[in-house]
Order: C-alpha cells, then sequence, then structure tokens
C-alpha cells in the first residue's frame, strides 16, 4: 500500500532539484576519488592494502566496540519508569539506524526513525521517539567533547598556519554555542515553537494536525532532561567513548602500515577524521570525501598521502560491512527503508495524548 501511494504521488519540482543535486554531489565524490588515485597511483594504494592483510578483519570487528557504547548512551536518554527496550534489543536498533544513516542521503536523520520503528512494539512511541530526539543531541554533545579535547592535546601536530588553527579553535567555539542553545531550548520544549513558526510564519497550515503529538514529545523531552542530569551527563560521556574508540582502529590501522606508532598521532588523525567526515555529511555515502578527507588528515601529519587514501578504503570496506549486517537485521525485523515515512506518520497519529496528574507524572 505505502509503495502504490508513493507510486500514485506526482514529485514536486523542488524534490526533482534535490534529487538531482544529490545525484551531482554524488558523481562529483567519485570523480574525486577516481582523481586522488590516478595522481597517488594505484599501485602504491594497493601496496599499502596488502599491508594491512588480514588485519582489516580486526578493524572492522573492533567497531562493536563503538555500537556498545553509543547504545549505552542510548540506553541513559530514555525517560525514567517508561518501558525501555533490552539491550539487545536497543544494540540491533542502533546498528540498523546507523546502517541506514550511512546507506542514504538523509542528513542522518533516516536512522533516527529505523530506531523507532524497529522497536515500536517494545516501548511507547513516544518514549521511543523522545530517547531518539534527546540522544541525537547528547550524541552530537560527545562528538564536540571528543574533537575539542582531541585538538588541544594535537592541534601542534597539525602542519597548519597558526590563524587557521585559531580559526578551527574559534569555529569549535561558536559550534558549543549552538549545540548550546539546542540543549536549552530541548529542555524547554523545542519541536511545538518550530511547528507555530512554520504554520504561522511559513503559513504551513497543514503541519498542525501534529501539534499533539508534538506537544507530547516536548514534554517526554523536558521530563528526561528535568529528572535526571546526571544520565544527559552519562549520555554524553557514553557516547564521547563510541568516538574514541576510533582511536584503537587508527592505531592498529597505521601499525599495520609500518608507521612508527604512537597514541598521539593515532588520536590526531583520528579527530582529523571524525571532523572532516561530519563536514561532508550530506554527500550520499561521503563518496569520495571520505578516502580525500583521510589522504588530507595523513597529510596534515606530514605522512604519506596515498597511505591516507588506503586508510580511507579500509574505513569504506568497514563501513559496507556494518552497512550490510544492518540491512540483515532490517530484514530480520520486517522493517523496509521504504515503509519508514507511512508508518512513522501512522505511529505519531495513533499515539495517545497523555496529560500530568497532580503528581507531576505522566498519567495515560
Amino acid at each position: 500500500m505505502a509503495s502504490a501511494l508513493a507510486k500514485a504521488t506526482p514529485v514536486s519540482r523542488g524534490e526533482r532539484h534535490l534529487r538531482l543535486a544529490e545525484r551531482l554531489v554524488l558523481a562529483s565524490g567519485i570523480i574525486l576519488f577516481c582523481f586522488l588515485v590516478a595522481r597517488l597511483g594505484a599501485d602504491n594504494i594497493l601496496a599499502n592494502l596488502r599491508l594491512v592483510g588480514w588485519g582489516i578483519f580486526l578493524i572492522i570487528a573492533a567497531e562493536i566496540l563503538a555500537f556498545l557504547a553509543n547504545t549505552l548512551g542510548w540506553r541513559a536518554a530514555f525517560p525514567r519508569q517508561e518501558t525501555v527496550p533490552s539491550f539487545g534489543q536497543l544494540l540491533l536498533a542502533r546498528i540498523g539506524g546507523d546502517g541506514v544513516n550511512y546507506l542514504t542521503p538523509t542528513a542522518t536523520m533516516g536512522g533516527e526513525f529505523v530506531r523507532v520503528r524497529m522497536l515500536q512494539a517494545q516501548a511507547p512511541v513516544t518514549s521511543l521517539a523522545a530517547s531518539v530526539m534527546v540522544a541525537k543531541l547528547t550524541q552530537t554533545i560527545g562528538l564536540l567533547v571528543f574533537v575539542s579535547c582531541g585538538l588541544l592535546l594535537v592541534i601542534d601536530e597539525l602542519r597548519l598556519p597558526s590563524s587557521v588553527k585559531w580559526g578551527i579553535l574559534a569555529s569549535l567555539v561558536v559550534f558549543a554555542a549552538i549545540v548550546g542553545g539546542l540543549l536549552f531550548l530541548q529542555r524547554r520544549g523545542l519541536l511545538t515553537p518550530a511547528l507555530e513558526f512554520a504554520v504561522r510564519g511559513l503559513r504551513l497550515r497543514f503541519l498542525t494536525r501534529f501539534r499533539a503529538p508534538l506537544e507530547e514529545l516536548d514534554a517526554e523531552m523536558a521530563r528526561v532532561h528535568r529528572e535526571s542530569s546526571f544520565r544527559i551527563f552519562l549520555s554524553v560521556g557514553f557516547f564521547a567513548l563510541g568516538f574514541a574508540q576510533g582511536v584503537i582502529d587508527t592505531y592498529l590501522l597505521i601499525w599495520f602500515f609500518g608507521i612508527p606508532v604512537s597514541l598521539k598521532l593515532a588520536l590526531a588523525i583520528e579527530v582529523l577524521r571524525v571532523v572532516l567526515n561530519n563536514l561532508t555529511f550530506f554527500v550520499p555515502l561521503r563518496a569520495g570525501t571520505q578516502e580525500a578527507g583521510q589522504a588530507l588528515a595523513f597529510a596534515m601529519l606530514g605522512l604519506s598521502a596515498a597511505q591516507g587514501l588506503a586508510a580511507g578504503v579500509i574505513y569504506r570496506i568497514r563501513e559496507l560491512t556494518w552497512a550490510f549486517i544492518a540491512l540483515a537485521i532490517m530484514a530480520y525485523s520486517r522493517v523496509s527503508v521504504r515503509s519508514i515515512p507511512a508508518s512513522l506518520e501512522t505511529s505519531v497519529h495513533s499515539t495517545p495524548v497523555r496529560a500530568e496528574n497532580n503528581h507531576g507524572k505522566m498519567a495515560a
């Protein structure tokens, strides 16, 4: 039914332009990758890939540590006294959502819908959606914590002019201010004011039907923040730990390459990789940009750009492997990517609105 409706619905001009832009960006990334291979030498890149050999399986397997830390970060973002899915169910939904975020050009939001869809039979939809949105913010704060601490430790290692280094630090301050503003708004209700602006300011009156569920979702997110600040800090800490796990992968990788290894060098490479990957989130599959970013990171640290490009290829293999695992998990859970928008809307409209009773708890 959902696929039939999707076929019958005409595609707007804006959607056609967006799809065209995505294809152009994807093609540009592929061209960039081919240019780098030709420039740096395919033989050099293959030689570095052979140095890793069987070690690629170790690098792929080590990613489970990040999934475990991120699942703990998500679990801490659930409202108290609500039904929380088991850790195993959360872990599978986490892997499934991350796979969708990697494979689809949805600005890393499609996976959040997948997580709700996979677990909607295990917990109230509103609690799930609130936990996903709070976790999305705490993950962003965790990213900021990891990058900020990492850069402060390794910025002297970067072969950049002082003005560029100060520019990077200033950008982190601006980003921190934006994230702090989002945290402040989420604690006090973020979605309902945004809806009011869309309805009154942009005259998108058809969105008024979402007012009741969004008000409930705002209340649920505010409850998470209000009940325990410690759980928010715990969530941020686990997500920062998940980002820090990448240092282990990078340490192994440069060891396989035969580069004189140190924890500080591994941290510097990983921080740059995370920053450059997040700057190119809009590129489908981060095609070409991931490999180019890794080559740039190596060059900025005085290492071989060809080894950096080979590292980008290895990370590509790792992420595609976990993406296919995610698709297998979704198939087992009978979740289709195409059915997510329709099923999500149905879930939102079918969620009963709850009011707070005199004891401050949510009553059905």
